[in-house]
């Protein structure tokens, strides 16, 4: 995850978090999400809370600052690559949520992933491919 640092925005003084930049084209404007960062399960014990970020503005994979706050939904990516070696990133939805963990005192966000809205081949209820899309 990387460090949070002082940011002027919108008249204000806030922090902000430079997330990766996606290596590929993607279906839309998301947000740079490490699913290796994993804090919680749901009941079915599938993955679904991750640390996020530690400011309340991040970029996205378009390079636009979004301004987090509890309750928002937000497309998220990661880089990934098929067995051929080609991009083939990872990509999921989630709702945005207050850090509610003791044991993370520097993360602000968390997001909780929501089930794919996206018709898709892949068996994962929660995070799909970009060649899902094609």
């Amino acid at each position: 995850m990387a460090q949070a640092y002082p940011y002027q925005y919108k008249g204000k003084q806030t922090t902000k978090q430079e997330k990766c930049k996606a290596s590929m084209p993607l279906d839309k404007a998301r947000v740079w999400l490490d699913f290796n960062e994993c804090c919680a399960y749901d009941k079915e014990g599938e993955p679904t809370i991750y640390l996020f970020s530690q400011a309340d503005i991040v970029n996205d994979s378009y390079g636009n600052n979004v301004e987090l706050y509890e309750g928002m939904e937000v497309s998220v990516f990661d880089n990934d690559f098929d067995t051929q070696n080609k991009p083939d990133a990872m990509l999921a939805e989630g709702i945005v949520i207050r850090n509610i963990f003791d044991f993370y005192p520097e993360v602000k966000w968390l997001i909780r992933l929501v089930k794919s809205k996206v018709d898709n081949k892949s068996k994962d209820k929660y995070v799909y491919w970009m060649s899902d899309l094609l």
